[in-house]
């Protein structure tokens, strides 16, 4: 599990089609949908994630892993 949190590169080049990916995305619960588009695609550090919604840096990683591992499950990467 670590592996996806230190090296999500490893997953970004699956070929998924672009809809696949933002069906799943959609479908991920809001807490964790809100998470990983704020580390994932507007770039934001855990700590700078962690204060605009008011949670510890801690709760945004653990949201940020099991949104990965869904997204990893659900595209068969």
């Amino acid at each position: 599990m670590s592996d996806v949190m230190e090296r999500p590169s490893k997953y970004q080049c699956h070929p998924s089609s672009s809809q696949q990916v933002r069906m799943v995305v959609g479908a991920l619960p809001a807490d964790d949908r809100e998470v990983l588009m704020l580390v994932c695609v507007q770039g934001m550090s855990y700590q700078d994630a962690a204060q605009k919604l008011g949670i510890s840096a801690s709760t945004v990683k653990d949201r940020l892993l099991r949104a990965r591992l869904t997204l990893i499950r659900k595209l068969d990467l």
